[in-house]
Formats: C-alpha cells, sequence, structure tokens
C-alpha cells in the first residue's frame, strides 16, 4: 500500500513545522515580517528623537526624549504616570497614544515608571539599526525594514510625533 505523501509530505512537514514554532517564538508574528504595525510607527517616529539635530539618533536621545516628555506628564512628581498623567504624555507624541498605557505599564500595577519606557527594547532599532551600535543614522531610518525601496520623500502628515498645540 502507497504512503499518501510520501517524501513530499516529509518535506513539507521539515520545513512548516520549524515556520509555524518559530513563529509561535516570535509572538505570533511571521518570521519573515518585518515588525508589528506598532513596531513600524516606532521607527516612522525616530526622527523626532534627534535631540541635538545631528541627523543621528541614539539609544540615548530616545531615553532622554522620553525622559523629559515623562517628567511634563508626572503632574504630581511622584516618577510614576497613572492613566490621566499618560493621556498629558500622549498629547505630546502621538507614538505614545498610538501604542497605549498597556504598551508600556509592563508589571500591569496600573502605573508607569520611567524606567518601563526606557529600559524595555525600542523597536524602532530592532528594525532599523542594520550595524546594531545604537545609533539610527538617516540611511538607516530611510531604509525600509520590509525590503522596500527606501523612502526619499519626507513622511506624509499624521505620523507619529510631536503633536502641536
Amino acid at each position: 500500500m502507497a504512503k499518501p505523501f510520501g517524501w513530499c509530505g516529509k518535506v513539507v512537514v521539515g520545513v512548516l513545522v520549524p515556520l509555524v514554532l518559530q513563529a509561535g517564538c516570535t509572538g505570533g508574528q511571521s518570521p519573515f515580517s518585518p515588525g508589528s504595525a506598532l513596531d513600524q510607527e516606532f521607527a516612522a517616529a525616530a526622527v523626532t528623537w534627534d535631540l541635538n539635530h545631528d541627523g543621528d539618533v541614539t539609544c540615548e536621545e530616545w531615553k532622554g526624549y522620553a525622559a523629559g516628555l515623562f517628567r511634563g506628564a508626572d503632574a504630581n512628581r511622584d516618577g510614576f504616570l497613572i492613566k490621566d498623567e499618560f493621556v498629558i504624555l500622549a498629547r505630546q507624541d502621538r507614538l505614545f497614544d498610538t501604542a497605549g498605557f498597556g504598551h508600556f505599564d509592563a508589571n500591569a500595577d496600573g502605573r508607569i515608571a520611567l524606567a518601563e519606557i526606557t529600559d524595555r527594547p525600542n523597536p524602532a532599532f530592532a528594525l532599523s539599526d542594520a550595524n546594531k551600535d545604537c545609533v539610527l543614522s538617516p540611511d538607516e531610518r530611510r531604509r525600509r525594514p520590509d525590503g522596500a525601496k527606501p523612502q526619499t520623500d519626507p513622511p506624509p502628515a499624521g505620523r507619529p510625533g510631536p503633536r502641536r498645540q
């Protein structure tokens, strides 16, 4: 009696099973995915973190940018943001509004410490920092994580970044 799948079935199983397992280990994303929509929002917003305006965005600049927004939103100066205070921060940069309170409340205690924002890996660097030096050069920021042709025009209006009052 012939086997229903033969060698072809073994090849399919040998290829698909590892991919399915890998997808499960990456939070459900395809192993070929350039990052989630939120990850790409972080990457698009990176230009706003260039505090010294030298064209490069560093991890330290991201942390300084986030810390400045955090301090401005921490109305009672207790070192934590509750949801009402997070709204203040989200009004300053819509990336935080897009990500939402739950994204940053890593320990789910209903409040966000600065470290919960600055100590977690920033998806912009994971997606775009090709040489992993914690510096996003203009070329790295223009390079699309999905392999598409680099964007040469400025991002369209409505992208994450500082909100105008």
